[in-house]
């Protein structure tokens, strides 16, 4: 994306140059002139207001190669403020506390016996928080994820948004609200394996099978905010006995189907995330039947999308997932294979069992750097924010 020297992009402008020192710091303002085509000018006074909220900071020099004067490198100041994160499944709370560049400060979480209400939440989260001997006041936003069993994509999410604009009033700042899938997207074209990437698929393998779609470093966010409901989709001409509908993938492939698949057998009594297909049968068996309708699924995004490539992480174990991944291959053939590739099909996210709350804690981040984005962000009513939240998330220009 380039800039406009215009007075009146000044917003836009000021996303772009925190979105370079985001993705490619440390980096010199000379660097993010040439990626941006804005001026010299242009850049100094974005960095200088950036660097006044504390939200970047300078660091070391970089030598010029020629006869130039070396350069002072900027980057994200991490300890600028706190993100937290708060996602729920159908068996736990998951709340962390994150660094601005995406590192863990502390997490905890909490089993579920019953849906909690927003209150519940707000007062386990400030617990949490004051815990943490953090002020709350440090906290620039906070994201929310939740991937469920209950009801259909469209009625859970209404049922999402009703609850981000409860958790922001009562905790009085704004929250970004994504799927975990988009939540992952959104960390790893920040802070991992997809920094370099411009279009890329990843799933999420949850109570639901959910997917994020990335196109020229976008999430797709569909209509009223929607998408990613991967698995709704058919992947087999049988059908299913109690709805009469064709076989769905999540009826084969979500951890819901899982908990279906060793119910009244002695693995029931065992986290789903720590089932092991080579000690538990069940769980081998569910393995062996998610594996064909989960290619196809791949095969299909293949098919319509012909991404760079696919990034799948999961509420899984790692051994379960390890070994879903390992009966996938061969591959179905499709226009993925097609051509020169540099980058693998299907890439396992590495850090499988942190990925989704650091994601979750990225989403106001993610937010901030694109007015597209701040779509998925909840301000609360009459708020009135630090000067950092002023800068990326209020302040009109």
């Amino acid at each position: 994306m380039k800039g406009s020297n215009a007075k009146q992009n000044k917003a836009v402008n000021l996303r772009l140059v925190l979105t370079q020192i985001v993705t490619l710091g440390p980096i010199s303002r000379a660097d993010i002139a040439r990626n941006t085509l804005l001026t010299k000018q242009t850049i100094t006074n974005m960095v200088e207001e950036l660097i006044a909220i504390n939200l970047v900071e300078e660091m070391g020099i970089k030598r010029s190669e020629g006869a130039g004067k070396p350069s002072k490198m900027l980057c994200l100041n991490k300890h600028a403020a706190f993100t937290c994160a708060i996602r729920i499944t159908s068996e736990r709370l998951e709340l962390g506390l994150y660094y601005l560049n995406g590192e863990c400060h502390s997490t905890i979480t909490k089993q579920l016996t019953s849906p909690l209400r927003a209150t519940d939440i707000g007062h386990v989260l400030e617990q949490f928080i004051a815990t943490n001997n953090i002020s709350i006041q440090t906290v620039l936003a906070g994201g929310l994820s939740v991937n469920t069993s209950q009801g259909d994509a469209i009625s859970q999410h209404q049922l999402n948004q009703t609850l981000q604009a409860q958790l922001s009033e009562l905790l009085h700042f704004p929250i970004a609200l994504e799927s975990t899938a988009s939540a992952c997207a959104a960390y790893q074209m920040l802070f991992g394996e997809a920094q370099t990437l411009h279009n890329f698929v990843y799933i999420h393998i949850g109570n639901k099978v959910e997917a994020a779609i990335v196109y020229d470093r976008q999430i797709m966010l569909g209509q009223n905010g929607l998408t990613g409901a991967i698995g709704d989709i058919f992947v087999t001409p049988e059908h299913n006995e109690k709805t009469g509908e064709l076989g769905t993938l999540n009826e084969f492939s979500s951890i819901d189907s899982l908990a279906t698949f060793v119910a009244n057998s002695p693995e029931a009594a065992i986290p789903l995330n720590a089932l092991d297909p080579s000690k538990h049968v069940r769980c081998a068996a569910w393995v062996a039947q998610a594996m064909e309708p989960l290619r196809i699924a791949i095969h299909t995004l293949e098919s319509v999308l012909n991404t760079q490539t696919i990034i799948i992480g999961s509420d899984l174990s790692e051994t379960c997932l390890d070994k879903l991944i390992c009966t996938l291959r061969p591959f179905i053939p499709s226009i993925a294979q097609l051509g020169k590739r540099d980058i693998v099909r299907l890439i396992k996210v590495p850090n499988i069992n942190s990925i989704a709350l650091s994601g979750v804690a990225t989403l106001p981040l993610h937010a901030a750097l694109s007015n597209k984005n701040m779509q998925t962000l909840y301000m609360p009513k009459l708020f009135q924010g630090t000067p950092l939240q002023e800068s990326v998330f209020l302040r009109q220009y």
